[in-house]
C-alpha cells in the first residue's frame, strides 16, 4: 500500500501528544488551584503518581488502539472515538492508585477539567494535520498513481473509495485483467481498461506507476500473481496484495490496512521512514546554503559562457526521475548551441557501452565547457533541481528517456529512488566504469541505502571532484 512515513509520524505524534498531555494537566491544575511551580514533577505526591501512571497507560493504550498508524483511509469520527476512548481509560487507570493515597486526595475538579482539555487538544492536532494533508492532496500534490490488476468486487470497492476521496492522495491510472476474465468492456468503474496481464511490462515502461494493486483471486491466479510480483520486483515498484506471502528474491514486505482490508506490501526500494525525512531536510538546507554561497560563481560562469560561445547559459534536458517522472534537468551549457542536433553524427564515436552516450573529447564541447566539465562546475545548477524536489544530493544519476527505453527491466529499478547529483558511480570512476557495473552500483546503493551511506558518498565526492576522477 501507499508508503507512509510511519516511524517518523509515530515519533512526531508521540512527542506532540506527550506535550499536549503535560500542558493540559498543568492547565487543569491551574484552573483548580491557580498558578503553580512549573518545575517538572514538582507536584504533590498524589498528582505525581497520577500523571506517571497516566503516561504509562497512555504508551500502552495508544499503541493498542493504533493511534499512531496511518489515518489516510480512516474516517475522522473513528479517530475521535479512538482518542476519546484512550484518554478516558487512561484517566480511570491513573485515578485508581492516586486515590489510594488517602491523606492527599485528588481534586475532582482537576479530573473534570482534564479529560475534555486533553481530548479536545489531541483531536485538534489531528484535525489540523488531516485538513493540511487534504488541502495538499486535493491540489495534486503528495499523491500516488496506482495500477489495479483484476476486475472484481474488491477492485470496484477500492476504486469507488479512491474516486470519492481525493484527500487520500491516490490516483488510478487504469485496470488490467487476466485474459480469461475480459468481457469486452473498455472500462471498469469509469476507469480505462488498459489491457491484460501481458501488457503489464510495457505499461510499467511507458507510464508513471507508483504502486500495483493486485486483486486477482489467489487460488485461481497464484502463478500469474507471482509473475506480477517478480516483474514489479525487478522494476522496484511496490505491490499491494490482499493475502498470502510469496517467496521473493529481493523484495521485503509488511502488512498494512486499506480501510478495513488487510494487505501485504512488497517493496525493494528502502521503506519510507524518519531517515527519508532527514534526507530531504539535508537536501533542502544543504542546497539552500550551497546556492547562496555559489551565487557569485553562478554570475561569473554565466558571463564567461555568454562571452565565449553563442547560446543560453543553462542547458535544459528532459530526464527521467522517480518511478518514471519526467523533469527538466539543469546544467551550465558546455557545448555548442546545436549540440543535440549534431549527436546523431557522432554515435559511432561513443566510448560507453550500453545505451549511454559519452565521448571523452567530444568535439561539440566548447573550450570553457571543457573546464566546467573537468571541475564539475557544470553540475551546480542541479542544486535547483534538488531544491525543487526533482532530485536529491545523493541518488542514481537521472537518465534521458531514450536510455531508459533501452534498459533491460532490472535496470529500471534504479528509478525507484529519487535521482541524485552524486552516487556510488560518481565516486568510483564515473565514465571509466562499464555500464553494467554502473547499474550494479546503483542497485547496490538502493539495497544498502542509509543516511550514513549518503554521508559517506558526499564525503567521497569532494576529493573525487578535485581530482576530476572520470570526468569527461
Amino acid at each position: 500500500m501507499l508508503k507512509e512515513y510511519k516511524k517518523t509520524l509515530n515519533r512526531i505524534y508521540r512527542l506532540l501528544d506527550i506535550l499536549i498531555l503535560l500542558l493540559s494537566f498543568y492547565a487543569a491544575y491551574y484552573l483548580r488551584f491557580g498558578p503553580i511551580d512549573l518545575k517538572p514533577f514538582n507536584l504533590n505526591v498524589q498528582y505525581a503518581v497520577f500523571f506517571s501512571t497516566f503516561l504509562i497507560a497512555w504508551f500502552y493504550l495508544s499503541s493498542r488502539f493504533e493511534l499512531y498508524g496511518s489515518k489516510r483511509l480512516t474516517h475522522f469520527r473513528r479517530e475521535c472515538w479512538d482518542v476519546s476512548k484512550t484518554t478516558a481509560l487512561c484517566l480511570i487507570i491513573a485515578t485508581v492508585p492516586a486515590f489510594l493515597i488517602r491523606h492527599y486526595p485528588l481534586s475532582r475538579f482537576v479530573l473534570l477539567y482534564l479529560w475534555p482539555l486533553q481530548t479536545g487538544l489531541l483531536l485538534l492536532l489531528r484535525f489540523i494535520l488531516r485538513e493540511t494533508l487534504k488541502y495538499i492532496r486535493r491540489r495534486g500534490y503528495n499523491y500516488r498513481q496506482i495500477l489495479i490488476v483484476g476486475r472484481n468486487s474488491r477492485a470496484s470497492k477500492i476504486a469507488k473509495k479512491i474516486k470519492e476521496s481525493p484527500e487520500y492522495g491516490l490516483r488510478i491510472l487504469g485496470f488490467l485483467d487476466a485474459t480469461e476474465n475480459e468481457n469486452g468492456a473498455s472500462s471498469f468503474c469509469d476507469v480505462e481498461l488498459m489491457g491484460n496481464l501481458h501488457d503489464l511490462e510495457s505499461i510499467l515502461r511507458s507510464e508513471v506507476v507508483d504502486e500495483v494493486f493486485v486483486t486477482l483471486p489467489i487460488k485461481s491466479h497464484y502463478s500469474k500473481i507471482e509473475q506480477i510480483i517478480y516483474l514489479c520486483e525487478d522494476v522496484g515498484l511496490e505491490v499491494v496484495i490482499p493475502t498470502d506471502l510469496f517467496k521473493l528474491k529481493l523484495a521485503k514486505s509488511n502488512i498494512s490496512n486499506y480501510d478495513g482490508i488487510q494487505v501485504i506490501n512488497f517493496y525493494t526500494s528502502p521503506e519510507m521512514s524518519w531517515q527519508f525525512v532527514i534526507k530531504r531536510l539535508i537536501d533542502v538546507v544543504g542546497t539552500s546554503v550551497l546556492l547562496a554561497l555559489s551565487f557569485p560563481l553562478f554570475v561569473v560562469v554565466g558571463i564567461f559562457i555568454k562571452a565565449t560561445s553563442k547560446g543560453p547559459i543553462l542547458f535544459k534536458q528532459q530526464r527521467v526521475g522517480y518511478n518514471g517522472r519526467i523533469f527538466s534537468f539543469l546544467k551550465f551549457r558546455t557545448m555548442v548551441e546545436n549540440a543535440e542536433a549534431l549527436k546523431k553524427d557522432l554515435m559511432a564515436l561513443n566510448e560507453m557501452d550500453g545505451p549511454v552516450f559519452k565521448i571523452r573529447n567530444d568535439p561539440r564541447t566548447t573550450k570553457f565547457g571543457r573546464f566546467l566539465r573537468k571541475t564539475s562546475i557544470d553540475e551546480l545548477p542541479q542544486l535547483i533541481n534538488v531544491l525543487k524536489g526533482d532530485m536529491s544530493l545523493v541518488g542514481p544519476r537521472p537518465p534521458v528517456p531514450d536510455e531508459v527505453n533501452q534498459y533491460v527491466l532490472r535496470d529500471r529499478r534504479r528509478l525507484s529512488m529519487r535521482p541524485g547529483i552524486t552516487c556510488l558511480w560518481q565516486v568510483s570512476g564515473r565514465n571509466t566504469i562499464k555500464f553494467e557495473k554502473w547499474m550494479e552500483l546503483d542497485r547496490q546503493y538502493i539495497d544498502q541505502w542509509s543516511l550514513w551511506l549518503d554521508i559517506k558518498i558526499l564525503a567521497n565526492t569532494i576529493p573525487a571532484v578535485f581530482k576530476g576522477s572520470g570526468a569527461a
